[in-house]
């Protein structure tokens, strides 16, 4: 269970299905509620918290897709405060947006080796020096070759 929590934005996940479960928690208890502010549009509620649940979900398959489905969550964590209770009285548009930006933010763990940003200055600067030792090299040996 560890190396597969690792190798996908996890807890980002998790927050994001949170904030969806809460925000579909809160129209369901409203006879519970002594307190509540008028709905939205009907079923926009609903829909947004499903939507929430169902984008941490595919973050946790799809890794891959983590920064538009991040953005998603952002978006529909931003009009969870208009269309349901204030996001769930601030609780649920607080997780979406917190689940959100840390599955934007989140990066694999395993980098290439090769890859330009995470190379230092010595490394680049011996690259230089060895493609240009190999061109200096092959342009004699065409010299000579005449």
């Amino acid at each position: 269970m560890r190396s597969w929590r690792r190798s996908r934005p996890f807890w980002g996940g998790l927050f994001i299905v949170l904030a969806g479960a809460e925000l579909l928690s809160v129209p369901l208890a409203i006879d519970a509620l002594s307190v509540a502010i008028l709905f939205g549009a009907v079923g926009a509620t609903y829909l947004i918290a499903l939507l929430m649940m169902i984008a941490g979900v595919l973050v946790w398959l799809q890794p891959g897709q983590r920064v538009f489905l991040g953005l998603v969550a952002v978006l529909l964590s931003m009009a969870s405060f208009v269309y349901s209770n204030l996001g769930g009285f601030l609780v649920g548009m607080s997780l979406g947006l917190l689940g959100g930006t840390l599955v934007i933010a989140w990066t694999p763990l395993s980098r290439p080796a090769a890859r330009i940003d995470s190379l230092g200055v010595r490394d680049l600067l011996d690259m230089t020096l060895g493609m240009t030792r190999a061109l200096v090299s092959k342009a004699r040996a065409m010299r000579s070759a005449r």
